[in-house]
């Protein structure tokens, strides 16, 4: 590998730009953008600053595109365990959950700068969380039943029900993603069952979703029938 007199790699190369975005993926991942520097950046990556600006306008665009590398990486991830022509079913959801633990342990710089920027996004950054946010959102609908409802009252109860479970189902992969990593909580756990715990977790939120559509389907009912009895019932 060529390096230049003072051991630093030169700038033009054209892998030298995702070599710089991986070393940005670490230094934000381990200090979060406002204790970065492009220096840190240029350090990480064995470069001098220079190459760094040949490349990018700054760190602003450098930490833009080390979110867009980590929301790529999840968005194939997830897609490629349950394609969006295949059934939301509970095999397809554990998929999922196996795919995204794996590429959690296979990419720890990633799954680390994820957690540090995701609940401080902003600007550009925040609209890409909040499309990949959105985009997951509607595929986790697919992993709860489908059925009628017969009234807009029940219909609006429904949806509140489904979007809770929604946000339960994605948060907790979220929250357990983060208290995994280095020095969290359950870093000291064995991998293996805490990944079985999210597993089951993630099949009972579902489960009560279904118990909850269950439930309403027979409170309608038995409004009807009382209805029914009390049209029935001569005056």
């Amino acid at each position: 590998m060529m390096a230049t007199t003072n051991g630093k790699q030169p700038a033009h190369r054209p892998s030298r730009r995702q070599h710089i975005i991986s070393a940005a993926v670490r230094v934000f991942g381990r200090n979060g953008f406002a204790e970065t520097s492009v220096q840190d950046i240029a350090d990480e990556a064995q470069v001098v600053p220079t190459a760094v600006y040949y490349h990018f306008a700054g760190k602003e665009e450098l930490l833009e595109l080390a979110m867009r590398r980590v929301f790529d990486q999840l968005n194939t991830v997830v897609e490629t365990a349950r394609p969006d022509t295949e059934p939301g079913d509970a095999e397809g959801l554990l998929r999922v959950i196996d795919a995204v633990w794996e590429w959690v342990e296979k990419n720890p710089d990633e799954a680390r700068l994820y957690q540090v920027q995701i609940a401080s996004a902003n600007g550009n950054i925040k609209l890409l969380r909040d499309e990949f946010e959105q985009r997951h959102i509607q595929r986790a609908y697919d992993y709860l039943p489908e059925s009628p409802t017969r009234s807009p009252r029940a219909a609006k109860a429904r949806h509140a029900s489904q979007a809770l479970a929604v946000r339960t189902l994605i948060s907790t992969t979220i929250l357990v993603t983060a208290l995994r990593t280095e020095g969290g909580p359950l870093s000291q756990l064995p991998s293996r069952s805490v990944q079985e715990a999210v597993r089951a977790l993630a099949l009972r939120i579902v489960a009560a979703d279904q118990k909850a559509d269950q439930k309403a389907d027979q409170k309608v009912d038995q409004k009807v029938e009382r209805k029914t009895e009390s049209e029935a019932t001569p005056a």
